[in-house]
């Protein structure tokens, strides 16, 4: 029986794919708006950007006609019957109707209104022309089946009427209360994995697909995705970085390595986090004036909380020695040092023949002269 619904799912999302890549939102309001008078067709074109520029308000749209802006809301709403009411009107929005039916089914009846286009028009061009059209057959032509949610912390998403919100609200709850534990951006398959481990997620199984959660996911305005792909919370700097030094933390914590202040400075604005570019040597202030990073080589910083060391490299060498429990080889030293600096091998080297700190006992380890500890 698993097989035979597996199957089945499969089908059903081949079919599905095939239709949204055959859809095309504008040639189908085109073929809509062959049902009314070129008058009509002008005014709604003028009224819901759908001739490829801004909308217009019913006052603009009046002044163009010399008419009052009631008589264009009389003539809108004249329009929009009479293509609800026409023969054509139903072979030529079924099919659109279920596509939009399907893909809000399938995110658990709800999709923020940007993730929404992006699983509607990923076969055509996501522009603000396709996304007027489909607004316009939702909002004014389907609207006794789907409508835009927005407020209530929520961001502007489309819904199917029949939606259910207390599951939404419930799923909300628990995704900052996770984020809010771990304190920290985590990834989509991390959130997901622990939201599966509460007693909620249990209980309705059946309903929440790995799609649900996805989209239930993206619908608050607590939550956010940062510029690499983490969730967290909004007001987390990891997560909508105002400020230059949380745009450098996030850089380098997302690399995972030591990195040039330039380089560091390039990522930021390859990022794109907003439009104030950042400059090198704005970056490389912000860089010395933080204690949470450490110089490890020439312009290049890591995070203090790597476990890298400031100060020269003898200083770093004098702390292996403290910290080991016997004298320490050559090779172990050079080892641990690397770990906290990003120096040549010659450069360690030369700091161990400082006969002033470090001495060499008989099986070749190295400890502390007095004066040193």
């Amino acid at each position: 029986m698993d097989e035979q619904n597996s199957i089945l799912d499969k089908i059903m999302t081949s079919k599905q794919e095939s239709d949204i890549s055959h859809f095309s939102p504008m040639e189908t309001v085109a073929s809509l708006l062959k049902l009314v008078t070129d008058k009509e067709e002008d005014i709604l074109r003028r009224r819901y950007g759908l001739n490829e520029r801004k909308e217009e308000t019913l006052e603009q749209i009046g002044r163009a006609y010399n008419v009052t802006r009631e008589r264009i809301r009389q003539i809108e709403n004249s329009a929009l019957q009479k293509i609800k009411k026409s023969k054509e009107f139903l072979n030529l929005i079924q099919k659109v109707d279920s596509i939009i039916t399907n893909i809000l089914h399938q995110h658990g009846g709800i999709m923020e209104s940007d993730f929404f286009f992006s699983k509607l028009l990923t076969f055509t061009s996501h522009s603000d022309s396709n996304e007027n059209a489909v607004n316009f057959i939702m909002s004014r032509l389907l609207n006794n089946k789907f409508k835009k949610q927005a407020g209530d912390n929520l961001r502007e998403s489309w819904e199917l009427k029949s939606h259910r919100n207390d599951l939404l609200i419930k799923s909300v709850e628990l995704f900052f209360n996770i984020l809010n534990e771990k304190s920290k951006p985590i990834s989509q398959e991390e959130i997901i994995n622990n939201f599966k481990k509460t007693d909620f997620f249990k209980n309705e199984e059946d309903f929440f697909t790995d799609d649900v959660i996805n989209s239930y996911l993206r619908i608050s305005e607590k939550i956010s995705i940062n510029p690499f792909g983490d969730f967290g919370l909004s007001s987390w700097g990891s997560i909508n970085p105002k400020r230059i030094n949380d745009k450098i933390f996030l850089v380098i914590k997302k690399h995972g390595e030591p990195l040039h202040f330039t380089k560091i400075a390039e990522m930021i604005n390859k990022a794109g986090f907003d439009k104030k570019k950042a400059y090198p040597p704005t970056v490389h202030n912000e860089l010395i004036l933080n204690n949470e990073y450490v110089l490890v080589g020439r312009g290049i910083y890591a995070l203090k909380e790597w476990g890298y060391k400031s100060g020269v490299v003898a200083d770093v060498i004098i702390e292996v020695i403290k910290n080991s429990e016997n004298s320490p080889s050559r090779q172990k030293i050079i080892d641990e040092v690397l770990k906290k600096r990003m120096v040549k091998k010659n450069t360690i080297l030369l700091a161990l023949t400082d006969k002033d700190k470090f001495k060499k006992n008989q099986d070749g380890g190295y400890y502390l002269v007095d004066n040193s500890q």
